[in-house]
């Protein structure tokens, strides 16, 4: 089976001319022309390794390299980065975030191979990593400023409004295209809770609660300057009070 290359590059005729001479060499190589695709593609099909530029619009390849970076099939995927800047400062951010390589545009056919070929040994010898718990790390939201890619241990709560599915977040609220079911089968269970069929909560975004009559509770949550309340029912609540002291 050819090696699978994932090239995100949003200059059309770079990402033509890399996309043949990859192809020529016998790769198979999956092309995304901006960092939001590039994200979708990978994690539709993980690559052997991704080619990546870093100046691109919506999301900068900086972005693209720590979403890859938290998703656990991406983790240790070889990373390159295809630069027109060469300032050391860019170099150590890209370093810092994880990435294995940079090729300073313009560069060569034959720099570019050996890169690759370089990146895709050293990934062969690297150690198998220990298996981990799959928890949701980052999500992504879209308004209508655009979309963002949200760390999830920063989001307060997710929530259900006519039909469609709400993170909010201290950057703002965010719709996102993950139900209620599937986030509660995703996130991680000791920072989030379900209180019920429309409100997915995290730790951190309970400032207090309140006995109602009728056998309910009202959480407040944190929202910015309000706090948000909510109902939950006395047969959750029990369930709420030992997640809270676990």
């Amino acid at each position: 089976m050819p090696t699978h290359i994932l090239l995100i590059e949003d200059e059309e005729q770079i990402r033509k001319n890399l996309l043949e001479i990859l192809q020529l060499k016998g790769y198979q190589v999956t092309a995304g022309a901006d960092g939001l695709a590039g994200i979708q593609l990978a994690s539709q099909q993980p690559p052997d390794l991704i080619l990546c530029d870093i100046m691109m619009p919506q999301l900068s390849g900086y972005q693209v390299l720590a979403h890859i970076r938290t998703q656990e099939s991406l983790s240790s995927v070889p990373f390159i980065f295809l630069t027109a800047k060469s300032d050391m400062v860019d170099f150590r951010q890209g370093m810092e975030l994880g990435a294995d390589d940079y090729l300073t545009k313009p560069f060569s056919t034959k720099d570019l191979l050996a890169a690759i070929e370089s990146r895709l040994k050293r990934h062969q010898l690297r150690p198998t990593p220990q298996a981990s718990p799959v928890w949701l790390q980052t999500i992504q939201g879209h308004a209508e400023g655009g979309r963002m890619i949200l760390r999830v241990a920063d989001c307060l709560y997710f929530y259900v409004h006519t039909s469609a599915y709400y993170v909010c977040h201290p950057l703002g609220t965010f719709q996102i295209d993950l139900t209620m079911a599937e986030l509660a089968a995703q996130l991680d269970a000791t920072q989030f809770f379900r209180a019920n069929r429309q409100v997915i909560l995290h730790r951190k975004s309970i400032q207090k609660y309140a006995y109602w009559q009728q056998g309910k509770y009202c959480l407040f949550l944190v929202n910015g300057a309000k706090a948000k309340e909510i109902i939950i029912p006395k047969a959750r609540f029990r369930h709420l009070k030992k997640w809270l002291a676990g």
